[in-house]
């Protein structure tokens, strides 16, 4: 059974990082960024601070069994003419030390500084020279090259392909079990993209269904990247979606592979017996086997005041919806001073306040006459205080800009009508962070 009342409560309670990590882990990016932009010497180097891996992804997890999670940031700046690849580090740690707030909290890796706080996470800041575009290796004093918005772009795709945030989900679910059951070990980069390239459009296509709720795009999800190991039992190349060329395999073994292997074989048989339950308990149990016993019963919580009524394409307006068109919705945030001009899902959907982002449209395939209906959902304590959590399905042209005025993670999605059905649509999301 699919349990999704379930799925909800486990990860809101138990899997995901909460509201409170998450807007001190923001604010203290915020903090470096600040503290990088007006320093003495990197401030003339200075391009932008990058969320980069998890924290871009939005798959970060809350920690686990007393461990850390942490953030990785690249700091992109041009190249210094007199360094080479290890002294960026070196005198990235040399700054912080010489800082009243980081120092003593600056520690060396081979290709980041890390800022080690008193409480359970800690941020890498990883020199990023864009012109090569290369971060650097302190132990090998050597460049390594590197596309990581593209890696980020690489990945948003395949998110529009799940839909509705469910391949992050799945993502984080599988941390989890990583973390929790320890039956494997797999660096978050390489599951990432073991998990990516299992996601296909061509599944969807065929059945519409097929990534339809978070319970079915795990098990689905599993179930694929389960037949490519099987058809794999020595570890492939695991190349750098990015088209860097970058072969990730360095950075695992055999071993540690055909473990990965076995353990994905387990799991998927055990979600599948999950999914396939007839009873709710036989449901939960085999569940249970998976992720533990906190995959439990959600607790009701006393309704809410309604806020106004959200609306659909589909209930509200009665447009049918019958997807056989493509459309891509792409927000690109607008030039402010020194902060340059990006398109949103090559910083993980990250944007800050008092920015303006123009929204278009790209890929549109739909030949003759259609129109365009858009929608903004807010969602966040401050949308709702101001009394703007919006959600009207409107008609309008082909673009459309919005300011980024509350924090909080919202969306914008498009929907291509013609004659009178939705055949195309797609979502952009608006991860508005505070200052």
């Amino acid at each position: 059974m699919k349990l999704l009342s379930y799925f909800k409560s486990f990860l809101e309670d138990t899997v995901n990082l909460n509201d409170d990590r998450i807007a001190k882990l923001n604010r203290r990016v915020d903090a470096i960024t600040t503290f990088l932009r007006d320093h003495e010497v990197f401030g003339d180097y200075f391009i932008d601070i990058l969320p980069q891996g998890s924290y871009a992804q939005r798959t970060i997890i809350k920690p686990v069994a007393g461990r850390e999670f942490d953030a990785d940031v690249l700091l992109a700046m041009t190249e210094h003419a007199d360094w080479s690849p290890r002294d960026y580090t070196a005198e990235l740690k040399r700054a912080f030390e010489a800082s009243a707030t980081y120092k003593g909290k600056a520690h060396k890796r081979t290709r980041c500084v890390y800022i080690d706080y008193a409480d359970d996470f800690h941020i890498d800041v990883i020199p990023f020279v864009e012109g090569r575009p290369a971060i650097t290796n302190n132990k090998s004093d050597s460049w390594e090259t590197t596309d990581p918005e593209a890696f980020t772009e690489w990945l948003a795709g395949k998110s529009r392909i799940v839909g509705g945030g469910r391949l992050e989900a799945v993502l984080r679910l599988l941390k989890y079990l990583r973390d929790t059951k320890t039956t494997f070990s797999i660096k978050s980069v390489l599951l990432t993209i073991l998990v990516g390239n299992s996601i296909e459009s061509w599944r969807s296509a065929g059945d519409p269904e097929y990534y339809g709720d978070i319970a079915t795009a795990l098990v689905h999800i599993i179930e694929d990247l389960n037949d490519y190991l099987q058809s794999n039992p020595t570890m492939p190349s695991i190349y750098d979606p990015a088209g860097t060329g970058r072969d990730f395999r360095e950075r695992w073994d055999q071993d540690g592979y055909s473990n990965f292997r076995a353990q994905i074989l387990h799991y998927a048989t055990k979600m599948r017996e999950a999914y396939d339950a007839e009873t709710v308990g036989d449901s939960v149990a085999a569940w249970q086997d998976a992720f533990g016993p906190s995959f439990n019963k959600p607790v009701v919580e006393a309704a809410q005041k309604s806020l106004p009524a959200e609306q659909f394409i589909d209930t509200t307006l009665r447009i049918p919806i019958r997807l056989k068109n493509r459309v891509t919705l792409i927000g690109r945030v607008r030039r402010a001073g020194v902060a340059r001009a990006y398109d949103l899902p090559r910083r993980g959907d990250r944007v800050q306040k008092h920015r303006t982002i123009d929204f278009e449209l790209r890929d549109v395939d739909v030949t003759g006459p259609y129109e365009v209906y858009w929608k903004v959902k807010n969602h966040g304590s401050e949308a709702v205080h101001a009394g703007q959590p919006r959600g009207d399905v409107i008609v309008g042209g082909t673009t459309r800009y919005e300011s980024t005025a509350f924090a909080g993670s919202h969306y914008v999605e498009v929907y291509i009508v013609q004659n009178n059905v939705c055949v195309a649509k797609d979502r952009q999301p608006v991860i508005i962070q505070p200052r």
